[in-house]
């Protein structure tokens, strides 16, 4: 597996986002296509903020491989796939019950500020 080079910052921003018309939780933005190299980055942030995490559901499409488990401080957490779902969401589980979305702004899109519903 390839190492990652520290960020500068996170590629995350968690507060509630309004995408068409829907209230999302966040945003993430993966620096590539690859999850085994994004997903413990991103899920250290939301350890961090949220708890464990126990599950992530993602879409099938959009990542050039489909891991079914990433192991977090000696933990799995598990990994699935709904073809079904838009690529620009991401269903989190927590251990504690609570779930939430986040969207997933596709790779080398710059950060930005995401904003409420128009007046």
């Amino acid at each position: 597996m390839a190492s990652r080079p520290a960020l500068e910052s996170p590629r995350m921003r968690l507060e509630p986002v309004w995408l068409h018309h829907t209230l999302l939780d966040g945003t993430w933005w993966p620096e590539s296509a690859d999850p085994s190299l994004e997903l413990p980055v991103m899920l250290s942030i939301l350890q961090d903020a949220h708890g464990p995490v126990t599950r992530l559901l993602l879409s099938a499409a959009g990542w050039s491989a489909r891991p079914h488990q990433v192991v977090m401080g000696g933990r799995p957490v598990s990994i699935g796939y709904c073809s079904d779902q838009s690529p620009s969401m991401m269903r989190v589980f927590c251990a504690d019950g609570r779930t939430f979305i986040l969207r997933v702004a596709p790779s080398g899109l710059p950060l930005q500020r995401v904003g409420g519903p128009a007046d």
